[in-house]
């Protein structure tokens, strides 16, 4: 199962209550991404994630912030046409963000959204 693909609902409800533990590494592994990286955008420990069982739950907070990362590298993916694509692009210097590397910017609802809004910017040509 691709976790990148959540039904709004799914979004809505993984935002209210939690992600487990299990979809959370998951995600993190069709990402790219390690449980470090993880854990600096969502906030938490890496030490709270690994003290989890893979069926709780992750709290809400967290929890979206992984949600709308998913999303972020869904949309990143379909971009750039691959994941290592994306994930190089998030690691370079961009002029359009401030001359600060994207991947800087996942730590916040609002950082996340510049990238969606420059991801889509590059995806209608408006950017480079």
């Amino acid at each position: 199962m691709n976790v990148l693909e959540t039904s709004d609902t799914d979004f809505l409800a993984g935002a209210r209550k939690g992600v487990p533990k299990s979809w959370l590494l998951s995600m993190a592994r069709e990402c790219g991404l390690t449980l470090k990286e993880l854990s600096s955008y969502l906030r938490i420990s890496t030490r709270s994630i690994q003290e989890k069982e893979p069926d709780q739950y992750i709290a809400p907070g967290p929890s979206e912030r992984a949600l709308f990362i998913a999303k972020l590298f869904k949309l990143g993916n379909n971009t750039f046409g691959s994941m290592e694509k994306f994930r190089n692009w998030l690691n370079v210097e961009n002029s359009a963000m401030g001359g600060e590397k994207p991947v800087s910017y996942l730590d916040t609802f609002s950082g996340i959204q510049l990238v969606m809004d420059e991801l889509n910017a590059i995806e209608y040509g408006f950017s480079a």
